[in-house]
């Protein structure tokens, strides 16, 4: 199941700089739900989008973000990416050579042993098996896992 984001009061700004870019957002979202933020240039969307990933390039000077109950400000980037919050970007460079398939494979076998060092990751057939699984209860054509990266 998903997890609630709650966004309360939040105050951002560039580090370093004095005034805040975000004054006062307040914004949840529940599982399952679908958000848009839109917004002229300069109305704060990035910066909100950096803060939420903890870019050390902003800084929160009020306020609160909660994703599952737990206080994501306390949390390292990494921390907030394995919590579920990702970061997606509107150009996303392509990288020539590497499928999606073997893009998920490594990230799967990078979890498996963050969790236990000793861990040899799941053997190519065996993620095929889980992928192909996975692609069709989601309805996703398996060609896509052939695909190379952000192509």
């Amino acid at each position: 199941m998903g997890a609630t984001l709650e966004i309360r009061n939040l105050h951002a700004r560039v580090a370093g700089e004095e005034n805040d870019i975000l004054r006062g957002v307040d914004l949840t979202i529940n599982p399952g739900e679908v958000h848009a933020l839109m917004g002229p240039n300069g109305s704060g969307k990035s910066t909100l989008a950096n803060v939420l990933m903890g870019n050390p390039a902003y800084e929160v000077t009020d306020g609160e973000i909660f994703f599952d109950g737990k206080n994501v400000l306390d949390m390292e980037p990494d921390e907030r990416s394995r919590a579920g919050l990702f970061l997606a970007f509107q150009y996303p460079v392509a990288i020539p050579g590497v499928t999606l398939a073997n893009f998920l494979r490594h990230a799967v076998n990078a979890r498996l042993r963050e969790e236990d060092p000793d861990s040899e990751g799941i053997s190519v057939p065996q993620f095929v098996r889980m992928l192909r699984k996975k692609m069709s209860e989601l309805g996703i054509d398996h060609s896509f896992a052939g695909r190379y990266l952000n192509e």
